[in-house]
C-alpha cells in the first residue's frame, strides 16, 4: 500500500455504531480463548483441581450425617448437598477472581488504556472481560457436578426444577460479575492484591452455607450470610437440583427476588466504583504501572 493510501485510510472518519457491543464481546471472547488454550497444562490442573474438589468431599460424606440436611428442608445426602455447594462456590470465586487477574494483565501488558480510549464503553469492556470467565468456569462446574453424579451424588429435577435452576444460575452470575467488578476497581488502585475477592472467597465459604447448612450457625452469625448473594443461590440450586423445587415455592422466590434487588442496587454502585478508581488512576498517570 502506497503512502498516500495509507494516510487516506487513517483519515476516513470512523463511523458511529460499526461495531456492536455483541461483536466486542465475541473478541473479547475470541481473544481470552486463543490466550487459555495455548496454556495446556494449566487447564489440565484446573480440572484436575476440580475433581479433587469433588473426590474429597465424596470422602467427607463417609462421615457426616443426613439428619441436618433434613432438618434445614433438603431432601438429599451430604454428598450432594456439598456437590453442589462446592462446585458452584469454586465456579463463582475463580470466575470473579479471574476477572481481577485479567484487569492486571490488561495493565502488564499496557492494552486497558487504548480500549477505554476507544469506542468501548466501561460496562462493555468488563462484560467483555467477564463472560470467557464464566464461560470456563460453566465448563469445570458442569465437570464437577458431573464428576459428583459419577460417584454417587444423587440429584433429583424435573423440567420446571431444571428452568428454575437455570434463572438462578444466571441471578448468580449476574450477582457475582458485580463482586468482580468491585474487586477490578480495587485493583486499579492497590496494582497488588484483592481485599474485596479474597474476603468474598473466605467469607462465603464460612457463612454462606457451602459446606453446611446455615441452619447450623447461631443465629448471632446467621445474618453475616444473609449478606452475601452465594447464600440464596446455593438454596436456590438445592432446592432445585435436590429437591425438586420450582419457583411456584415461596422458598425459592424469595431467593430469586433476593437475587435480583442484589444486582439492581449493587450493578450501577460497582460500575461507578470502577469508574471512579479509573478516572482516579488515570489522573494520577497510573494507569500503566502494575
Amino acid at each position: 500500500m502506497k503512502l498516500d493510501e495509507i494516510i487516506r485510510f487513517l483519515s476516513e472518519p470512523v463511523q458511529e455504531g460499526k461495531v456492536s457491543t455483541s461483536d466486542k464481546v465475541k473478541a473479547f471472547i475470541t481473544r481470552d480463548f486463543k490466550i487459555w488454550w495455548t496454556y495446556k497444562l494449566w487447564v489440565t490442573l484446573d480440572i484436575l483441581g476440580s475433581l479433587t474438589f469433588v473426590a474429597t468431599y465424596y470422602f467427607v460424606s463417609k462421615i457426616v450425617t443426613t439428619q441436618a440436611l433434613m432438618d434445614s428442608g433438603y431432601i438429599a445426602d451430604y454428598l450432594t448437598f456439598a456437590v453442589i455447594g462446592i462446585a458452584f462456590q469454586h465456579y463463582v470465586f475463580s470466575s470473579v477472581s479471574s476477572l481481577s487477574e485479567a484487569i492486571r494483565e490488561e495493565q502488564w501488558a499496557g492494552t486497558m488504556e487504548t480500549i477505554l480510549a476507544s469506542k468501548t464503553s466501561f460496562g462493555t469492556f468488563l462484560l467483555g472481560e467477564s463472560v470467557f470467565r464464566f464461560i470456563i468456569g460453566s465448563y469445570f462446574l458442569l465437570a464437577s457436578l458431573g464428576m459428583g453424579f459419577a460417584i454417587g451424588a444423587r440429584f433429583n429435577v424435573t423440567a420446571p426444577s431444571l428452568l428454575s435452576a437455570a434463572l438462578v444460575a444466571l441471578l448468580l452470575i449476574a450477582s457475582h460479575m458485580v463482586v468482580g467488578i468491585l474487586g477490578a476497581g480495587a485493583i486499579l488502585k492497590l496494582k497488588q492484591g484483592d481485599p474485596i475477592v479474597w474476603a468474598f472467597s473466605w467469607l462465603t465459604q464460612l457463612f454462606s452455607g457451602v459446606l453446611y447448612p446455615l441452619g447450623l450457625l447461631p443465629s448471632y452469625l446467621q445474618w453475616v450470610g444473609a449478606a452475601f448473594p452465594l447464600t440464596y443461590s446455593l438454596d436456590g440450586l438445592r432446592r432445585c437440583l435436590m429437591n425438586g423445587e420450582d419457583l411456584s415455592s415461596a422458598v425459592i422466590f424469595a431467593d430469586v427476588t433476593m437475587l435480583t434487588l442484589f444486582v439492581v442496587v449493587m450493578l450501577p454502585l460497582s460500575l461507578w466504583v470502577f469508574r471512579k478508581a479509573y478516572d482516579s488512576t488515570r489522573r494520577e498517570g497510573a494507569l500503566g504501572q502494575y
